[in-house]
């Protein structure tokens, strides 16, 4: 029985197409794509919204030298004489280089408006094959006259390992070995090496990459070469790696050489680590052989409470915690990274070709996890933890001194804000710099200039970190850091979900270990201040008439507040607090306060976990389309009447009026739903249905006409949007 083929089910084939298919308008040699499939997005690495910025500036994005063919196209395609192609090369979301094949067709013409269909091909593997072949020639000169060196060629298809290499008469032979990873052969490979061998290996298959590794072979005897090898995984059509090609350098008297100047003078007696002369020399070999497109991450581990140990308990106790410490940090990282121990109780990690940043804050949290240790003395528990700074090359540097320091700061920053944790120096800015990399130059000595609004920063750095309280805590240093705020930080109930006060100081104003009890203190000051404060407002020190109030402030050290509780369905749940320490009082512009706003109102839905930020990535073009509407744009939960999202012009004409509370409360002024409500009139099971009321909105003080339609219609999750125009002077009339 053939599938009847509709509209719906047709677009929805379409955007399953591994291939890009799209439609440009063409006037005023401007090119407007008006829709586009999901498969070129997947296929470029961009999200819709970032894909689409792309395609409206697609001429930035390619190659220079590649320009002209694009253009000459374009004039062919005009022309009418068919189908037209043309092969260039992109910059893709991830950064990467890819070649496109484009097939172009004039579809239709109204004057000089064109319509063009483009279907779009990633042949990124088929032009690397082709090069890969040009090259062979002078591959083979090379190994001719590179006695040692072999060249590397794996096929994932057919998993078949190529090794070419030259003996010493200059003639080449190849080795092929079949079934290479299906029956991997780790006999040639010494023992100690074969794990790191096959991680690295395998992390080549996972994704398009570049990794440097170092390894040893063994021969008949059991004696062993050193071998440096450079391999780079290559992304096929298909969408996932299929070829793996790369040389191998035979490094063997320079690594004995290494060795021998590491066995007389690189180990730490106690722990057996490199010691710190040997540590920062091999750091900063490694940042010489790093490409600026490279990864790394210098780590400081420093312990907590260790003299405590050391004092109380005896320096045989204290050093075995050192060595516990040593024995955790090899069990974490690979054998490619270099861990040194450079001080009494500090430790020092360099971690090589990271994949992301994430990678470092990942370890970072295991480290602070994983070196933790209790001991019991006299009636009493001493608690040895760590608190750990993190810089990153080649953001924050490219000297191991530079890095040191910036990594140095960040464990003050760490031990500041209540020890046991980890900092990442300037994360948030190192996000927003990594998210706008593609169009941003970064200057390590001038710092960067965000050049993206801060509202779609806090967006993407919530939706990209999947732990709450670490994507809050970098939003919190990115405000801090934009409006010049000196601490700021986020407590609440029971109810939130975060497990504690989630802060940020800036230098010089750091808050020092907390305990549980001022944790408690501030919430409770928090929820004393929304009696009186029930929507985002600046406090000074001398507007209080509460005693303890006061008292808190002059203790505190605040001159001036900005204060902004979170509720929900009017119920207080905690607050986002940003301080002033010194006696300039805080001062906004009008434009300063409503970006202010629109950003406490982000970080609140986030938190409660309602309405349309919890799937910010299904919405987010609404989002932006929603805060530039000149209408009132409210999304409502029809079974809860819980407000999801209001837009920047409710929240310039009604303050008051917040994420989390009741419709029929906030904007009623009601105890109950209104008898006559526009939610009731939406058939639940007519995705399309469209309702529109003329109604007063107490909150607007004005009459408006609303239209009421839904957003989502799912059966277990359903959003209604109304648009509300403001019809006074109409009605009036």
């Amino acid at each position: 029985m053939a599938m009847e083929l509709s509209m719906e089910s047709f677009g929805s084939m379409v955007d399953n197409v591994i291939a890009g298919i799209c439609f440009f308008e063409y006037e005023n040699e401007t090119m407007t794509p008006f829709y586009v499939n999901e498969g070129l997005f997947r296929m470029l690495g961009y999200s819709r919204v970032e894909g689409m910025k792309y395609l409206k500036k697609v001429e930035m994005s390619i190659i220079p030298e590649d320009l002209p063919l694009y253009k000459q196209a374009i004039a062919d395609v005009l022309k009418d004489d068919g189908a037209v192609d043309v092969e260039f090369r992109t910059v893709t979301g991830s950064g990467g280089l890819r070649w496109l094949h484009v097939r172009g067709n004039l579809y239709s013409r109204e004057g000089n408006k064109y319509v063009i269909v483009t279907v779009i091909q990633d042949i990124t593997e088929r032009k690397n094959v082709e090069d890969e072949l040009n090259k062979q020639a002078e591959r083979l000169h090379i190994l001719s006259e590179a006695e040692g060196e072999q060249i590397i060629d794996y096929n994932a298809k057919t998993d078949v390992m190529v090794i070419r290499s030259s003996d010493s008469s200059g003639m080449s032979k190849e080795k092929i070995r079949s079934s290479f990873i299906e029956k991997f052969d780790d006999s040639t490979i010494y023992d100690e090496d074969v794990a790191y061998y096959r991680s690295v290996f395998r992390g080549l298959l996972t994704s398009p990459k570049h990794e440097t590794i170092e390894y040893r072979t063994k021969s008949f005897d059991d004696d062993y070469t050193w071998y440096q090898a450079n391999l780079t995984s290559l992304l096929g059509a298909e969408g996932y790696v299929t070829r793996v090609v790369g040389r191998m350098i035979n490094i063997h008297d320079k690594k004995l050489k290494e060795l021998e100047l590491l066995l007389r003078a690189e180990k730490d007696a106690l722990t057996g680590l490199y010691n710190k002369g040997a540590t920062e020399q091999l750091i900063q070999n490694a940042l010489n052989d790093s490409s600026n497109n490279t990864l790394n991450a210098l780590m400081i581990i420093d312990l907590d409470n260790f003299k405590e140990v050391n004092d109380l308990m005896g320096h045989a106790q204290g050093d075995q915690v050192l060595v516990d410490t040593a024995n955790a940090l090899n069990d974490i990282f690979k054998g490619g990274d270099i861990v040194g121990r450079i001080g009494g109780d500090e430790f020092v990690v360099f971690m090589k070709n990271l994949n992301t940043i994430s990678s470092a804050d990942i370890l970072a949290n295991k480290v602070v996890r994983d070196v933790d240790f209790s001991f019991d003395y006299e009636e009493k528990t001493i608690h040895v933890t760590c608190s750990v700074g993190v810089s990153i090359s080649p953001y924050h540097g490219k000297e191991y001194e530079e890095l040191f320091s910036k990594a140095d700061k960040a464990v003050y920053t760490a031990k500041a804000n209540g020890k046991c944790g980890y900092r990442i120096y300037d994360a948030a800015t190192t996000v927003a710099y990594h998210a706008t990399r593609k169009n941003t130059e970064y200057n390590p000595e001038k710092g960067m200039e965000m050049n993206r609004a801060i509202e779609d920063l806090v967006m993407q750095v919530l939706f990209e970190d999947k732990t709450t309280e670490s994507a809050l805590k970098s939003v919190i240093e990115l405000i801090t850091g934009k409006y010049r705020f000196h601490r700021g930080y986020i407590c609440g109930n029971d109810t939130l979900p975060i497990s504690k006060t989630v802060q940020f100081a800036a230098s010089g104003y750091e808050i020092g270990r907390e305990t549980k009890e001022h944790y408690e203190l501030k919430r409770v000051v928090s929820e004393i201040l929304f009696d009186s404060f029930r929507k985002a407002t600046i406090i000074h020190d001398y507007d209080l008439t509460a005693i303890e109030m006061h008292d808190y402030f002059q203790v505190e050290g605040i001159k001036s507040m900005l204060y902004y509780p979170i509720t929900s369905q009017g119920e207080f749940q905690g607050a986002v607090i940003f301080e002033n320490h010194e006696d300039v009082q805080l001062e906004f512009s009008e434009k300063e306060m409503e970006e202010i706003r629109s950003l406490l109102r982000i970080i609140e839905a986030h938190i409660l976990q309602i309405g349309l930020m919890d799937r910010l990535q299904d919405f987010v073009t609404q989002i932006a389309i929603f805060d530039n509407l000149d209408s009132f744009v409210y999304i409502v939960n029809p079974d809860t009447y819980e407000l999801g999202f209001i837009n920047k012009k409710v929240l310039m004409s009604s303050p008051e009026v917040k994420i989390g509370d009741i419709c029929y409360k906030a904007l009623q002024h009601r105890d109950t739903p209104c008898d006559n409500c526009i939610l009731r009139h939406l058939k639940r099971d007519d995705p399309h249905c469209r309702c529109t009321e003329e109604l007063f909105n107490y909150s607007l003080r004005c009459w408006s006409r609303c239209s009421a339609s839904w957003l989502e219609c799912r059966e277990e999750n359903k959003l209604a949007l109304l648009n509300c125009i403001d019809i006074s002077e109409y009605f009036i009339g």
